[in-house]
């Protein structure tokens, strides 16, 4: 583990990130080496820092220690490194005055490869009773601030289920626990807007960005994802992987046909340094 680029696994028990989440992270795919789209991670980190009002944060400096971790997996096909921002300590209270040193903490673990798995064979997903909270200021960061999504974990071990789709309390369907959705609803793509409450993952920007792929950003019902003819979720390290059950509702190899021409487009290149 690095804390601010040196070798270490001790931070300050008055961290910020430790008392209120007060921070970011990323979750970044390595593959031999490279750090996959980490513009995209960096723009995300970047806009975070400035939501949050952090201090001014040494980017080049950030960029060379991701780097220089990743680079010490070289002999690896696939990796994970995980880096979180935190306001550092001090202040008082609730207050961030006096905090300014932004830590740096960057770990590496070894790479899920059911990911790999999922990508081809498909996964059932269930919908969770659970709901998230609508909060414009919080909507889209990635901020440590994870409770609701360590209780929607929860509720799919006791369900039995690897994922699950999530709504916020007025009944519009997020995202799922750890991942972004996408539905193919009247011949078109459609992700929910994460206008109040929501991660804006790195693999949905991805995903809006390229040119080959049309996405339109709405207000998602559940009867929109039970009228889809297809569905996947999406995340950085899993990239897409199509649902092929919700609830009781099985698609066809036919109809996931279609996620799996995405998952070509998207193989086709990705952005890194």
């Amino acid at each position: 583990m690095l804390i601010n680029g040196l070798e270490n696994n001790k931070i300050n028990a008055a961290d910020r990130g430790l008392a209120y989440g007060d921070g970011l992270f990323s979750t970044i795919k390595i593959e031999c080496g490279d750090v996959i789209d980490w513009p995209l991670h960096l723009e995300r980190l970047q806009q975070g820092a400035v939501r949050l009002f952090f201090p001014d944060i040494d980017w080049q400096q950030l960029q060379q220690e991701v780097f220089t971790a990743a680079s010490s997996v070289l002999g690896q096909p696939h990796y994970v490194l995980k880096l979180m921002l935190t306001r550092g300590s001090g202040g008082r209270g609730y207050s961030a005055e006096g905090c300014n040193d932004v830590q740096r903490i960057i770990s590496l673990s070894a790479f899920p490869d059911v990911y790999l798995q999922w990508q081809q064979q498909g996964i059932n997903i269930v919908q969770c009773a659970s709901q998230l909270a609508r909060n414009k200021q919080l909507a889209g960061l990635k901020s440590l601030a994870r409770l609701e999504q360590v209780f929607i974990k929860q509720e799919l071990a006791t369900l039995n289920a690897v994922e699950g789709l999530v709504c916020d309390e007025f009944g519009n369907v997020i995202e799922a626990c750890s991942a972004n959705v996408f539905i193919y609803l009247h011949d078109q793509w459609i992700t929910p807007k994460l206008d109040f409450c929501g991660v804006a993952g790195v693999m949905r920007a991805r995903i809006m960005k390229h040119s080959a792929i049309n996405v339109v950003e709405k207000e998602i019902s559940l009867e929109d994802v039970n009228q889809a003819s297809c569905l996947f979720l999406s995340n950085a390290l899993m990239g897409i992987v199509p649902v092929k059950q919700y609830q009781q509702k099985k698609y066809s190899q036919q109809q996931l046909q279609r996620i799996t021409e995405l998952q070509i487009i998207l193989k086709q290149g990705s952005l890194q340094q």
